[in-house]
């Protein structure tokens, strides 16, 4: 991973990442591996639901109007 994108990580899962190494105890090392992969399986499921390209539109268009309504008139009171 790139060091000057490790800022967009949260805090808990470069926790998780650091305790593995510094876990002495097998069975909250294997918990440490366990939500890691955990994490790692929910973001590549949501990286693969999202589209490709994301399509944004051009506000800067000019956009036909419909002719449905009309701004005159609107606001009186």
């Amino acid at each position: 991973m790139k060091k000057n994108n490790l800022h967009m990580v949260p805090q808990p899962v470069i926790d998780c990442a650091e305790n593995i190494t510094s876990s002495r105890n097998p069975n909250t090392r294997d918990m440490y591996i366990v939500r890691l992969e955990a994490i790692r399986d929910y973001c590549d499921e949501v990286l693969k639901s999202i589209p490709a390209k994301p399509v944004f539109e051009d506000f800067n268009k000019k956009k036909p109007s419909t002719g449905k309504y009309s701004r005159v008139g609107r606001n009186n009171v």
